[in-house]
């Protein structure tokens, strides 16, 4: 999706892809030495850690906290694990073919590892009776299953989030849209707010504010199921509202769900305020040195036709809709489909731009994208798929150029001698 990672990024990537192997590796060990049923002392928590600072990680993570003192263990089981080391990852995560896995470790290693990644974790202890926590461990066994272990990641549908909202949802009971209570307070973690009208477009725009160029590369590539508004309950997919909703729901008995919350690691977070990035500031400063050069050239009478500047804008924006184009058909990414960007970047634009000597058509075609664009543009801006904020002065200027450059290339008509 156009992302841009530097070095600390990259690192972070990393380090989490050995924690995930580290996790899958002991994995099996550890649960080796787990019983068949859990004791009446056992506790089943959620974690939610705060997000990081590698991509990855951005939206922050939940796993599953069980400890049975009676069988003398305290294990962490997390959905979000994945090995960088599988043939083909970065091709196969591009074409949207991700496998996670389910992976459990003690929690010390759970602790250190996201201590040492500076994110903190909070903790919901789940007010479970002894026959809906077997439930769940039953469950958990059969996910462990080597055939079960491996998913197939979605970013909304499926993962480490929803893979515990799902397990819980199968036990028996548990109600899910219970009786209003006052906000969850947490000192040390700021959770996005979610309103009646938030499309999952906006709410996973909350959390990458700080990161100019990913949040631009994501609002490009999502496609028009992400304008869909969210229904009530479903903002779970991301790991702190999975905590609000947790904290929502009721047991059978009409208590809440979560006994209690407490704070493991108080490491605070909050989201970045939303401000006009560099990236918007590159962008239009790019569209106004267009709109003088633009300018300048017709006060001078040297705009007679394309010129080479026109050719870039046609490489790059063709280069632009080639690319969501693949993403909406070439990929399994649903995220990336019905894709309104692509009529304002159509893809046609790199043919034009391959072949600009000898395209006869080139004028009627710059002014027919120049109205293609102008139309997408206030369609977007009013009632359709949002387009991203810094291609708005670019998208208007270009399109302004194209018809101008389009309208002095095309034939005049001659006027006849007076008679």
């Amino acid at each position: 999706m156009g992302l841009h990672m530097n070095d600390r990024q990259r690192s972070g990537l990393l380090r989490s892809g050995c924690l995930a192997v580290l996790f899958f590796l002991i994995g099996s060990p550890v649960f080796a030495q787990m019983p068949d049923s859990l004791s009446t002392d056992a506790r089943i928590s959620v974690l939610t850690a705060n997000p990081g600072t590698a991509i990855h990680s951005y939206w922050g993570h939940s796993a599953l906290r069980i400890v049975d003192p009676v069988h003398g263990f305290d294990a962490v089981f997390n959905w979000g694990t994945f090995d960088p080391a599988r043939p083909w990852f970065v091709p196969r995560f591009a074409y949207g073919d991700m496998l996670y896995d389910l992976s459990v470790g003690p929690m010390a290693g759970f602790m250190q590892a996201y201590g040492a990644e500076e994110r903190g974790i909070i903790e919901q202890i789940l007010r479970l009776d002894a026959d809906r926590k077997q439930r769940i461990w039953e469950l958990i066994r059969v996910n462990m299953d080597p055939e079960n272990r491996s998913y197939q990641y979605d970013f909304v549908r499926d993962n480490c989030s929803t893979r515990i909202l799902d397990l819980l949802v199968d036990v028996e009971g548990i109600v899910f849209d219970g009786a209003e209570r006052p906000a969850l307070q947490i000192p040390v973690t700021q959770v996005p707010p979610v309103s009646q009208t938030m499309t999952y477009r906006q709410l996973i725009d909350q959390y990458i504010h700080q990161e100019a160029w990913l949040d631009l590369g994501i609002d490009l590539a999502f496609g028009s199921p992400m304008d869909r508004i969210i229904p009530e309950g479903e903002e779970a997919f991301l790991p702190l509202h999975l905590m609000i909703v947790l904290d929502r729901a009721d047991t059978p008995e009409g208590e809440s769900l979560v006994a209690s919350t407490r704070s493991l690691l108080d490491i605070p977070w909050q989201p970045a305020e939303r401000s006009f990035d560099r990236v918007q500031w590159l962008f239009w400063v790019l569209s106004i040195v267009i709109l003088v050069f633009t300018a300048r050239s017709m006060r001078s009478g040297t705009l007679k036709g394309p010129q080479a500047l026109d050719r870039v804008l046609l490489g790059f924006f063709g280069f632009i809709g080639a690319f969501l184009l693949v993403m909406w058909l070439g990929t399994l990414h649903w995220v990336t489909g019905w894709n309104l960007d692509i009529l304002w970047a159509l893809p046609t634009h790199a043919v034009a731009a391959i072949w600009w000597k000898r395209a006869s058509w080139l004028s009627m075609y710059l002014q027919v994208s120049a109205m293609v664009m102008s139309l997408v543009l206030l369609l977007q801006l009013s009632v359709l798929q949002p387009v991203p904020a810094a291609f708005i002065p670019l998208i208007a200027v270009t399109s302004w150029r194209f018809w101008v450059v389009g309208r002095s290339a095309s034939p005049r008509p001659v006027a006849s001698p007076s008679a």
